[in-house]
């Protein structure tokens, strides 16, 4: 069997729906490992992707030459022999290519929704516009973090970041009259069924109370609102972080008076499951999953027949430890910190969500320095991956036990999933219980734009919040 070495390829994309999935694809279908993936966005419509992949020699510049004429690639550097080999598109083919993405700057075919969502994150706000289901543009802006600590709460973020939304339309030459409907990311109100909900004042108002301004995700609707309303445009949340489906016997805790509920990346991990269950040939609601949704926070569900009947609540304390999440821990030895005097309640809350898991083990939540630690030989930062992988593996264990134990897939996604080493941590302990499914990364804002688009299709019914 041929030795496998690390390579390290660069490339240079535009910014185009499934491109990135393109790529990693193509690596996977060559047998090899994806060790590192790290990606910025440049000038131009376009992103630099520099992934460290354990791969066969012999064969790899002719591969990467090969990608290099991939629709969407600009090019691809390697190391070879000491030197930096470019491998370059034509400039015509990467100018038609241009002119192609950026179509959104032509007028609306008829017949055509086009349809803004927006998703804000902890420190990033994502955007993009659809015409149906053809992406015309995505966009992250990432927000420095000290500016954002000048804030005395997230709801005063909200301005800066539908300026920067706005500010970012006008270079694209979209105008906003062009627009048939945004929607906007559900934060924490009050929990719902999954669905299409209609942005109206009892949402409004839900998210802006101090538990809704707990998540980014409540800036969601009231951006799309203020965006929308003075347009006369309908506006949406789509399968909010409090989608409640579970079931009377999951929900007790154990202490009358607490109650189980579920914070949890509904939205894609909804969204994965249909996607996984329309490559299976049926409907999401004749599948049974177990899905684990990794990222700086993990949650894992138990989704039967199109319901999520049982789900870790990484926000309130349940599930593995993360990135920079605690997870579950020994309640007594919380109880005794509550009361030492140590410690204040918001040191407290920062313990369990924001400075807890490996950030407390390591003093970092990127998981690549975590991996970069190991490659260099650090036994303990091994460690503390390897009993993250192993506590996330026990609760899709227990996911499966919700499920009877009839399991279809379990599925793997979430940014933590394009890890070889996490995945394979957590494929050695599960792949006996079902087939195990990796679909690295989110698509949220196309699951977003999905949502707006069969409610204006008429392919699903818009739900009233009450």
């Amino acid at each position: 069997m041929a030795s496998k070495k690390i390579e390290k390829a660069e490339f240079v994309l535009l910014n185009k729906h499934g491109v990135l999935d393109q790529i990693t694809g193509h690596i996977r279908q060559q047998g090899w490992n994806i060790k590192h993936l790290t990606g910025d966005e440049c000038e131009n419509n376009t992103s630099k992707l520099v992934i460290d992949i354990e791969a066969g020699g012999v064969n790899f510049a002719a591969v990467m030459e090969k990608m290099s004429r991939f629709n969407s690639v600009i090019s691809v550097s390697i190391i070879q022999d000491g030197k930096t080999v470019v491998f370059q598109r034509p400039a015509d083919d990467v100018k038609a290519e241009k002119k192609e993405t950026a179509q959104f700057t032509a007028p609306k075919k008829p017949g055509v929704f086009r349809i803004m969502a927006i998703n804000p994150g902890s420190t990033s706000t994502k955007f993009g516009i659809y015409d149906n289901e053809e992406c015309l543009f995505q966009k992250t802006v990432r927000h420095d973090t000290e500016m954002l600590a000048k804030f005395s709460n997230i709801l005063e973020q909200k301005e800066l970041r539908a300026e920067n939304i706005l500010q970012y339309l006008e270079t694209t030459g979209i105008e906003l009259s062009s627009l048939d409907a945004v929607v906007g990311r559900g934060g924490m109100i009050k929990p719902i069924e999954s669905g299409v909900y209609a942005i109206n004042d009892a949402m409004l108002e839900d998210c802006r109370t101090e538990r809704a301004m707990m998540h980014a995700t409540c800036m969601g609707a009231i951006i799309a609102s203020e965006i929308a309303t003075p347009l006369g445009l309908p506006k949406f949340i789509v399968d909010p972080i409090v989608v409640y489906e579970m079931e009377p016997v999951t929900r007790l805790s154990g202490i009358p008076g607490i109650e189980r509920i579920n914070v949890f990346h509904a939205l894609n991990q909804k969204a994965v499951a249909k996607r996984v269950a329309a490559e299976l040939g049926k409907p999401y609601e004749n599948c049974r999953f177990v899905i684990a949704h990794m990222g700086g926070g993990c949650s894992i569900g138990a989704h039967r027949y199109g319901r999520v009947i049982d789900v870790s609540d990484g926000i309130m304390g349940e599930g593995p430890f993360t990135p920079e999440r605690a997870g579950v821990i020994p309640a007594m030895p919380i109880i005794d910190m509550c009361f030492s005097g140590k410690y204040t309640k918001e040191e407290m809350k920062a313990l369990m969500v924001g400075k807890g898991g490996v950030m407390g083990y390591l003093g970092t939540n990127d998981m690549i320095d975590v991996e970069r630690m190991i490659n260099e030989g650090d036994d303990y930062a091994a460690l503390v991956l390897e009993s993250m992988a192993y506590q996330t593996a026990k609760e899709i264990g227990a996911m499966v036990v919700a499920l009877e134990g009839r399991v279809d897939l379990i599925i793997l996604t979430g940014g933590l999933a394009y890890s070889a080493k996490i995945t394979g941590a957590i494929k050695q302990r599960v792949d006996r219980l079902a087939p195990v499914y990796v679909f690295p990364g989110e698509d949220e804002i196309w699951a977003l734009a999905g949502g707006g688009l069969r409610v204006l299709q008429g392919l699903e019914k818009v739900r009233e919040y009450k």
